[in-house]
């Protein structure tokens, strides 16, 4: 208990669930920690449900305005002082033990820097998921240096605080994933490891980042697919995409990418829409998309197979 730990949690307009995730942490079985909550410029009462709360632990900053996921993360990273940093997100909850565990992972494996966990979806309508990590520390490892999807998640993790020196970067063009890019990057001087519980709990709701539908740009469909292009310039060029001077050239490949798919499947953005709506628990509004497909694209049977899907599909 003699090591401190910071726990730093970006929060942007979650008022409606940020004590829970402030409670989550205020009762973990390790109390030597402080919480460090960084508010984006939200819009609700997010601050003052944060002010609610009356614990010494909690240290608050504010921004005026909004400045994205990548400068809050970078701030948090600057203003911790622990020995260890652990990622909480402003709408999710941890189990009681999760420092605890994780913390004994690191203490474990002296050449491992970052430790995950498996983690529980549940949605508004009380649907639960549980989505298992990958527990070979070589396999996850390696799939970073190969390209591949690793079994890790961001909002799990737990870190020795020399990891936090990596920054976030700014993608530009889209709009999420800046936490995978910033994994791949880590990956290149950091080792990971996953802990065989489930000790993180991820709200999947209509105001999630991943789920911000209208507001979502199309190329955020392509995000995969944009950061290895960026990745592999980078490690195999030496050219760091993310740069003005290149952002016709980002343009270009994403635009390439959506006529390449718009081709094999013209139908692709409305049910990509349709059936992530449907699975987060918003059958009307996964309706409501099915029916854009048709309308947008009458003569194409995927737009009916998507409405059928929605309607009568688990």
């Amino acid at each position: 208990m003699n090591r401190l730990v910071s726990v730093v949690m970006p929060a942007f307009n979650c008022g409606k669930y940020i004590q829970e995730a402030i409670l989550s942490i205020l009762a973990q079985t390790y109390s030597n920690f402080e919480l460090i909550i960084w508010d984006d410029g939200s819009t609700d009462d997010t601050v003052h449900q944060i002010e609610a709360i009356n614990d010494g632990r909690i240290v608050l900053y504010k921004n005026l305005k909004n400045q994205g996921y990548p400068s809050v993360m970078n701030s948090l990273f600057e203003k911790a002082t622990g020995e260890f940093v652990m990622i909480q997100d402003g709408d999710d909850r941890s189990h009681p033990n999760r420092i605890n565990s994780l913390l004994s992972v690191l203490d474990q494996n002296p050449e491992i820097d970052l430790a995950g966990s498996h983690l529980t979806r549940f949605y508004e309508n009380g649907k639960t998921d549980s989505e298992l990590s990958e527990l070979s520390a070589n396999k996850l490892n390696y799939d970073f240096k190969i390209y591949a999807r690793p079994g890790l998640t961001f909002g799990t993790l737990f870190m020795r605080q020399s990891v936090t020196k990596i920054r976030f970067r700014n993608l530009m063009l889209i709009t999420r994933a800046q936490d995978i890019d910033w994994l791949f990057r880590v990956s290149e001087f950091h080792h990971f490891k996953n802990s065989d519980s489930f000790l993180y709990e991820y709200r999947q709701h209509d105001k999630s980042m991943s789920n911000a539908y209208d507001k979502e740009s199309i190329y955020n469909y392509f995000f995969w697919e944009y950061i290895l292009f960026v990745m592999q310039f980078r490690r195999e060029k030496g050219i760091d995409l993310l740069k003005p001077k290149h952002e016709k050239q980002l343009a270009h490949f994403l635009n390439e990418s959506i006529k390449t798919k718009k081709k094999a499947d013209s139908v692709f953005w409305e049910r990509h829409l349709a059936y992530r709506a449907k699975r987060n628990g918003f059958k009307l509004l996964a309706i409501k998309y099915a029916l854009r497909a048709v309308r947008n694209h009458p003569f194409n049977r995927g737009s009916y197979q998507c409405v059928y899907k929605v309607l009568f599909q688990d």
